[in-house]
């Protein structure tokens, strides 16, 4: 993969953990199917799949966009990011990794796989 314009936007979007900017990338009907660490996922709409995002990275003092990447794959859209999250001295990383189905230019449907938290204990590993 490469870097993507889309991928770039949304992956600074949930960074920035503003549902409100998030929802501009979003259909009215937009569907997030996500496998997580602690099991499945499925919301619908714009408001309540932003809000799903924030709550995602909400116990974070900080999320930094480390690196976005994507490519079109047909008439879907695969995005791949990686944040490095912190609450005190404490740091992860997370990658999630996403095909998308776009509707005019919005995101209509996501389906997200996500690694879950992984604490960095070697500033090597993060990287």
């Amino acid at each position: 993969m490469r870097p993507h314009p889309v991928a770039a936007e949304v992956g600074a979007l949930v960074a920035a953990r503003d549902p409100e900017r998030l929802a501009t990338v979003l259909t009215e009907t937009v569907r997030l199917r996500a496998l997580l660490p602690g099991g499945p996922i499925e919301v619908h709409g714009r408001e309540e799949v932003a809000a799903r995002f924030q709550a995602f990275f909400a116990g974070f003092d900080t999320v930094q966009l480390v690196e976005a990447t994507g490519e079109g794959v047909a008439d879907r859209l695969l995005v791949h990011y990686r944040l490095h999250v912190a609450r005190g001295t404490t740091r992860w990383v997370c990658t999630q990794t996403a095909i998308g189905k776009t509707v005019d230019g919005l995101l209509a449907v996501i389906d997200l796989l996500c690694s879950g938290f992984r604490e960095v204990l070697d500033e090597h590993v993060a990287a």
